[in-house]
């Protein structure tokens, strides 16, 4: 008996039949249909899928054969991957590698053979499809081809079952980044909330004996004094506006929400009546394009996100013209759009995607730059998308677009 060779590409081999994962796995009906298949081509009552790892081959479908491996050393398979096509041995007994193997003179009395290697698409070769029988033959060359078309065949599985063990590996880790990604977000959205809401106390201390300190003082101080005392209420309130509207994104954020039809020309004009008490000496001209169309949301934050639109149109309002209002709605079969159209200064088209940002601010300075990411963080939590058309000094068109179900 003459053992094979150990292959020259042998670690490159093993790692390719690693990858594939498919040593010990149980019984497929896909794998053993083609040794069925093939044994019925060629006539020979035992056919195999071998793989040869280091030590042994393991065959993955063995029909008519009880057997499921055996030492690498006498197998026939270990001959056949160092061939390109079909190896055939009509008669091992007459032939002096194989004529005192154990798979010859035992029980298994493999007297023909005939094996088409398993080529990967780097043209490694993990193992064989090979037909066996008990009794010297031999393969007709269109039993050639066919052994070698179903041997390909073998190796297209073992590719899609490595492309579905990749697909399932990046859901998993995909599964458990989202996990991760969310179980930081919260541990953030928590930590926001409490930082500001302690920071919050102070603040007020710090206004209130700031505001008394400049009356007390207003006989006694400097022009410039009392500039700086201006400086520091105005800098308190900055902050104090910024960690209300941090509440908010974070409210908005962690908060779960229940969808219900509204009337929303009602929701709106509330809104529009409280920026007005706020804004008693503007002047605008206000649209309300009736009957708008009811919507599926939850009214606080709808309302809190009309309240953050409409306060922008007001803060950014150009100075060449009056303020103009227009709201409309318009429906589709998936969904209801509320459109909020002004005539301010515009954002350019640089900044569309930029201003949903946190801390962005459309101009340096001015606001706290959150008021249109809880838009978005509220648009987010009803599924739905808010969309901006502008252009610098021609005004804004926000689209807010709620889907119906």
């Amino acid at each position: 008996m003459i053992s094979a060779l150990i292959p020259d590409n042998e670690s490159a081999r093993l790692a390719a039949l690693d990858e594939y994962n498919i040593l010990d796995t149980p019984v497929e009906q896909t794998y053993d249909q083609l040794t069925e298949l093939v044994s019925s081509i060629c006539g020979t009552p035992i056919v195999l899928i071998s793989f040869i790892d280091e030590k042994r081959q393991w065959f993955k479908s063995h029909y008519g054969l009880e057997v499921e491996e055996t030492p690498r050393d006498i197998a026939f398979c270990a001959h056949a991957i160092h061939q390109e096509e079909v190896f055939e041995i009509p008669d091992s007994r007459k032939d002096k590698r194989f004529h005192d193997n154990p798979l010859v003179t035992g029980s298994a009395q493999v007297i023909f053979y005939a094996g088409a290697p398993l080529v990967t698409p780097d043209g490694l070769r993990l193992g064989t499809l090979c037909a066996i029988d008990n009794k010297p033959s031999q393969l007709t060359d269109i039993q050639k081809q066919q052994l070698t078309i179903i041997a390909q065949q073998v190796v297209a599985h073992l590719e899609l079952r490595k492309v579905e063990g990749i697909k399932e590996s990046l859901v998993r880790k995909s599964l458990s980044l989202t996990n991760t990604l969310a179980a930081k977000n919260k541990e953030l959205e928590q930590f926001v909330f409490a930082v500001s809401h302690d920071l919050k106390s102070p603040l007020v201390t710090i206004n209130g004996f700031t505001s008394t300190l400049a009356k007390e003082l207003i006989g006694q101080t400097t022009e410039k004094q009392q500039h700086r005392f201006s400086r520091i209420l105005k800098n308190v309130k900055n902050m104090a506006d910024l960690l209300t509207n941090l509440l908010e994104l974070s409210r908005v954020m962690k908060g779960e929400i229940t969808k219900v039809p509204h009337d929303v020309t009602s929701l709106i004009e509330k809104s529009w009546q409280r920026l007005l008490t706020k804004n008693r000496v503007l002047n605008v001209e206000f649209i309300l394009s009736k009957p708008l169309h009811s919507i599926l949301t939850h009214q606080p934050l709808f309302s809190q996100c009309v309240d953050n639109l409409l306060n922008n149109a007001i803060k950014y309002r150009s100075s060449e013209r009056n303020l103009q209002l227009k709201i409309h709605t318009e429906e589709s079969d998936t969904a209801v759009s509320l459109f909020i159209n002004d005539n301010g200064t515009g954002i350019g088209k640089k900044d569309h995607k930029r201003i949903f940002h946190v801390f962005e601010q459309i101009v340096e300075g001015e606001g706290t730059g959150i008021g249109l990411t809880i838009v978005k963080a509220v648009m987010d939590k009803h599924t739905g998308l808010v969309e901006l058309v502008s252009e610098v000094d021609q005004g804004c068109r926000f689209e807010l677009r709620f889907p119906k179900v």
